[in-house]
């Protein structure tokens, strides 16, 4: 398993990009599909069975590209925009936090006064590291849907 936290697909296709757009959105509003999602104008998002949601569940973000090679889609597997702004909010946060402290204790301890508020560094530090786990956990928790999610354009866009 690697590091990080929302993994990359990349494939490329010897079809052309409309096609690809085309193929994509007969197999998300397919009735019978594992995954549904949308598609439009070079972006889809698939998302992971909708009977098995829970606030871990991946969706599969989408941009296809015409290069000289075929037509590239690249995708990155993360949980839903709301799940991974509130990640990334609460890293910035927790991240400028261990900054400030830093900075404000070593001034304070460069000019001879109490540096007390340098506890508050390794504090959120543990805390950051925290919520990596958290969103560890999650990853862990929604394999099975990340698979699914993968299976899914690999085998909707095999040539």
């Amino acid at each position: 398993m690697s590091a990080e936290l929302r993994p990359r697909i990349k494939i490329i296709s010897k079809r052309s990009k409309d096609e690809v757009m085309e193929i994509i959105k007969q197999k998300v509003e397919d009735p019978k599909s594992t995954c549904k999602g949308w598609a439009k104008e070079g972006y889809a998002v698939i998302y992971a069975p909708q009977n098995e949601k829970h606030i871990w569940t991946p969706q599969l973000n989408l941009q296809i590209d015409e290069t000289e090679k075929g037509t590239e889609v690249r995708g990155v597997i993360g949980p839903s925009e709301n799940i991974w702004t509130a990640f990334a909010f609460t890293f910035s946060i927790l991240g400028f936090i261990a900054f400030v402290c830093l900075f404000w204790g070593l001034s304070r301890l460069s000019l001879d006064y109490s540096a007390e508020i340098l506890w508050l560094v390794p504090l959120t530090l543990i805390l950051i590291l925290g919520v990596y786990m958290l969103a560890r956990i999650g990853q862990q928790l929604s394999k099975n849907e990340i698979r699914q999610l993968r299976v899914f354009i690999e085998a909707s866009l095999t040539d």
